[in-house]
């Protein structure tokens, strides 16, 4: 069997891989429904905002109950 009938590229990062690959071993998406579209830089970054600003907030109000425990005495 001839290399170019054993590879194929990434519809993602366009980086040569096995033909029967579920998942680029460059970039790591998903082949197994590969629609071609590429995934936004939003999109993997969406989950870090969203815990951050969870975070964020969840330090907040532990210091302002900390600071309302502590000054009430």
């Amino acid at each position: 069997m001839s290399l170019a009938k054993e590879t194929k590229r990434c519809p993602f990062c366009k980086e040569v891989i096995n033909a029967t690959a579920v998942r680029c071993k460059h970039c790591h998406a998903d082949l197994s429904e590969a629609t071609g579209k590429k995934p936004t830089r939003f999109n993997s970054l969406n989950t870090f905002r969203n815990g951050f600003i969870t975070g964020v907030v969840f330090s907040a109000i532990v210091a302002l109950l900390i600071y309302l425990q502590c000054s009430g005495q």
